[in-house]
């Protein structure tokens, strides 16, 4: 008579059927941190392809300084020093601290660089300063939005020394120290891989000085928002600015990054 054997067995040698149980499921590793969805805009081989397709015809600045941007950061190592200007509340400062570069990352308003402190806490190499940059050592005041004590993590973005920005109220405002940045590089001792810059307005003075005193020649690449849509009396010295960066330092200043 024959007998019938399971499907999920197997005879052994002996002619005894052999019961073959499915493995249990994998735990995750304690220590293993959950994966983190990125918009498919902030994807590395989207942005890529993007640049691809449009540089030519249909690309947009802000695409390819960006683009260049996040090329860079990739390739930094703990031989780079790197700058963030406007770090806030140390989003892009994460982002040129992963790969173990040096960071130095300036922050002037009080509240804003005590969450910076707490969310770079984790990395060594992240140096935080609690100043504005600009043209020479001085105390400025700093204007925040009419309402950023409603919600000063999303309002810290505005802030910002130049009183006529739209999106700032004159009557509220800290007392922040400034310090003289071309000093500050010269101090370094040492090429700068990369620098960041968003300071809502204060880049285009700062940039002129920089331009003025060759102190780009001690940076590989500068990438900088411009805020001339928020401040109209910048408008005229930025356009110079671009100028500037088109015929002097087409690989070397994007203004254009966001």
């Amino acid at each position: 008579m024959t007998r019938l054997v399971a499907p999920d067995t197997q005879r052994s040698n002996r002619g005894k059927p052999h019961i073959i149980l499915p493995a249990p499921p994998q735990k995750p590793h304690a220590l293993t941190a959950p994966k983190r969805r990125t918009r498919l805009k902030d994807r590395y081989w989207f942005k890529t392809i993007k640049w691809h397709l449009y540089k030519k015809r249909f690309g947009r600045p802000t695409w390819v300084a960006r683009y260049r941007f996040d090329r860079i950061v990739r390739s930094l190592t703990p031989a780079d020093l790197v700058i963030d200007c406007g770090a806030n509340l140390g989003e892009f400062t994460h982002m040129l601290a992963l790969n173990g570069a040096t960071v130095h990352a300036f922050e002037p308003d009080p509240y804003t660089f005590s969450r910076l402190r707490e969310n770079t806490s984790h990395f060594s190499n992240i140096v935080c300063h609690n100043q504005a940059v600009g043209v020479g050592q001085a105390s400025v005041k700093l204007y925040r939005k009419p309402d950023f004590d409603l919600s000063p993590d999303a309002a810290s973005i505005s802030s910002s020394v130049f009183a006529d920005k739209i999106n700032v109220a004159a009557d509220n405002y800290v007392e922040v120290e400034q310090i003289d940045f071309v000093s500050f590089l010269k101090s370094l001792g040492r090429p700068v891989r990369l620098l960041k810059i968003d300071i809502e307005g204060a880049e285009v003075p700062l940039l002129e000085h920089m331009i003025q005193a060759d102190a780009l020649a001690t940076v590989d690449v500068v990438f900088a928002e411009t805020h001339e849509s928020r401040i109209p009396s910048l408008a005229a010295r930025t356009a110079g600015l671009r100028d500037i960066a088109r015929s002097r330092f087409p690989a070397k200043l994007y203004l254009d990054w966001e």
